[in-house]
């Protein structure tokens, strides 16, 4: 089962053994031999009740589309519950500060994936203070802090109506300024989202495009939409620039151990490739922000949601190749398998054939030899 797990995450090299002590900063565990417990920490526990409603229709703890009230003051109270259960690290979803409300106003960003402000932490969920004495708190317990991160994408500020040029993005440009907390992103330079304005169009801080209606095409997969949300253009220096400095914050600030990247699929690898490796001093990139911390073994993971049919390897093939480089490219030390998922489900939960499940740990073991 160790093995298993260890492909399943593609976890890095060794690294060192945690410190004792309530630090914000402590060295890398040995990735391999960690337990990790996923949080969506809006629905785990609620703190301090003071933080739930932001008067802005975005919060009713009876419904699953709005905020529910939990929050990181919750998850530092419950630490020791998750050791008890035997984890030795928590992965939490996004803390950022988030658009609360969709155009719509029926859904809610809640689960953190629909970022205004990459810098800050949710009023809902609670201070940078929070966070990091929930950093402390599980490191003083010998346990890690995993933060899900997003790369692709902001919440959905605007969009496309009755048509798209891809030679004007302003033509059929729709701005949705209703949306709670603010009108657009407040943090530069990703607030410059509207191409109907010469210098922000100019600016190419995004890929001025529909939603992808076609999952095969490699253009829309890194440059469209997904169900609405604003698609970064991760091309440009500028924006990557800001990403990197936006989430070297985090380690920096909180303590944060661990990155998981979100939708790693719809950026580029090249794009990953600049945010891991960068060698840009006056915005370094996340694994040097992680080395001058005391952290070499910084891990970072990737989400790339593919299954494969039975004794098929394409999308195999697809998350390995993010974990291996291409030309000109390193590697992302981690992926999560889900091919692996997929056969597991498979197999224990329908009944198919325990041949399925063979092929995929036999095609596993070829590729990590």
């Amino acid at each position: 089962l160790r093995g298993l797990r260890r492909l399943a995450l593609g976890l890095c090299a060794p690294g060192l053994a945690l410190a004792a002590g309530p630090k914000l900063h402590v060295p890398s565990p040995d990735w391999r031999d960690q337990v990790i417990y996923f949080v969506m920490t809006d629905r785990f526990a609620d703190g301090d009740p003071r933080n739930n409603d932001q008067r802005a229709g975005e919060f009713d703890p009876r419904s699953p589309d709005k905020y529910n009230g939990g929050d990181l003051a919750g998850l530092t109270r419950r630490v020791d519950y998750l050791k008890g259960l035997g984890a030795t690290a928590l992965w939490i979803t996004p803390p950022v500060a988030n658009q609360w409300l969709d155009p719509t106003g029926r859904h809610t960003g809640y689960h953190g994936y629909w970022a205004e402000h990459f810098m800050k932490v949710d009023r809902h969920l609670g201070t940078l203070a929070d966070y990091q004495r929930l950093a402390k708190g599980l490191h003083r317990r010998g346990m890690a802090l995993v933060q899900d991160i997003v790369l692709n994408h902001t919440g959905n500020y605007f969009g496309y109506r009755g048509g798209w040029s891809a030679a004007d993005p302003a033509a059929f440009y729709e701005r949705y300024a209703g949306t709670p907390p603010v009108a657009a992103p407040s943090q530069p330079p990703f607030h410059l989202n509207d191409p109907r304005d010469p210098a922000q169009r100019a600016a190419g801080i995004y890929h001025w495009t529909p939603d992808i209606s076609n999952y095969n095409d490699a253009r829309q997969e890194h440059e469209f939409q997904m169900s609405g949300l604003d698609d970064l253009n991760t091309e440009n220096p500028v924006v990557r620039r800001a990403l990197r400095r936006s989430y070297g914050h985090w380690i920096r600030a909180a303590g944060v151990d661990a990155f998981r990247i979100d939708t790693a699929f719809y950026v580029s690898p090249a794009a990953i490739d600049d945010f891991l490796y960068s060698t840009d001093r006056r915005a370094p990139d996340v694994k040097r922000v992680a080395r001058d911390n005391g952290r070499p073994s910084f891990h970072v993971f990737g989400e790339g949601f593919g299954i494969d049919r039975p004794f098929d390897d394409t999308q195999a093939r697809k998350i390995e190749g993010y974990m291996s480089g291409r030309a000109g490219q390193r590697r992302m030390p981690g992926m999560l398998n889900f091919p692996l998922y997929g056969a597991f489900n498979s197999v224990f939960a329908q009944g198919a054939p325990t041949a399925e499940l063979a092929h995929r740990i036999e095609a596993l073991a070829r590729v990590h030899a």
